[in-house]
């Protein structure tokens, strides 16, 4: 009888203290990193509060943020919706396949929040001005600008890049393609050089170019927010990025797939390219 009631309490509290699967969440930064578990609130003030534990919340501006996914845990994002993350507007994805452009406004009510009373929504304003209202039912993702770890790839072969061999070549890395595959792959520790030519536009205005080394100001929701706007980056795999510039060599943080990208957050207005001619050392 005593063991009974000890399991009963004890499945009691977990259910109390554990977020529950259905409103558990993967919160993923545009650093790379993830956070599970569920989200209490998005304030008007851009904060979004994320329990993780019974004692760890987690507060985080909105502006780090590059993905909310509800049920897919940020992995196996299918092109369609990849292609379709692009610009400073946000992306909504409904359970019923519908897509909604414009902004997340706000996440309340529920468990954690400040109107716990209430069904959570997330609170959506779309192009058009109008602000909707989603229940936490009706949510798969919302992609938060574009999305700075879309594999978008020019070919490895067209690259001139062999994974396993040091023979240099090089790779186009255009200002509106995000990631680009160099088609090298490289262990943690090996040393690429790079050679970079070309220059790229960020915007429409003619004056706002960079070579490789960035320009003078920086892009919010950029892959690397504090590193100049226009740079060459580069990540592994699906790692965190990682600054390049005009530097000619630099040993690699990891192991994986070499990916390089223009770092901006707004690729439908840019134009231009860098040209990069890569070799790695072991």
């Amino acid at each position: 009888m005593h063991k009974t009631l000890l399991t009963v309490f004890v499945l009691c509290a977990l259910w109390v203290t554990t977020p529950s699967a259905q409103t558990n969440v993967t919160v993923q930064l545009r650093d790379g990193s993830r956070i599970d578990g569920r989200i209490e609130e998005l304030t008007a003030d851009g904060t979004l509060f994320v329990r993780v534990s019974q004692h760890d919340q987690r507060r985080i501006p909105i502006s780090s943020v590059a993905l909310i996914d509800r049920v897919g845990g940020a992995s196996g994002l299918p092109e369609t919706e990849l292609r379709e993350a692009v610009g400073s507007h946000h992306l909504l994805l409904l359970n019923n396949g519908t897509g909604v452009r414009g902004q997340l406004l706000a996440i309340r009510g529920g468990q954690g929040s400040a109107q716990e009373g209430q069904p959570r929504t997330y609170v959506f304003r779309t192009q058009d001005g109008n602000q909707r209202e989603y229940q936490l039912g009706q949510v798969a993702r919302v992609y938060m600008g574009t999305y700075p770890f879309a594999a978008i790839t020019e070919g490895a072969s067209s690259a001139g890049l062999d994974q396993g061999n040091d023979t240099p070549g090089s790779i186009r890395v255009p200002a509106t393609a995000g990631w680009v595959s160099t088609g090298m792959s490289v262990r943690q520790g090996d040393v690429v050089t790079f050679n970079t030519t070309g220059e790229v536009q960020l915007s429409s205005n003619g004056g706002d170019r960079a070579r490789s080394a960035g320009s003078s100001r920086t892009a919010a929701n950029s892959p690397l927010p504090n590193a100049a706007a226009g740079a060459l980056i580069g990540r592994i795999g699906n790692g965190p990025p990682f600054g390049i510039g005009d530097q000619t060599s630099i040993a690699m943080p990891n192991a994986g797939l070499l990916y390089l990208a223009v770092n901006d957050d707004e690729l439908s207005d840019n134009s231009g390219a860098f040209v990069v001619r890569l070799a790695r050392r072991r």
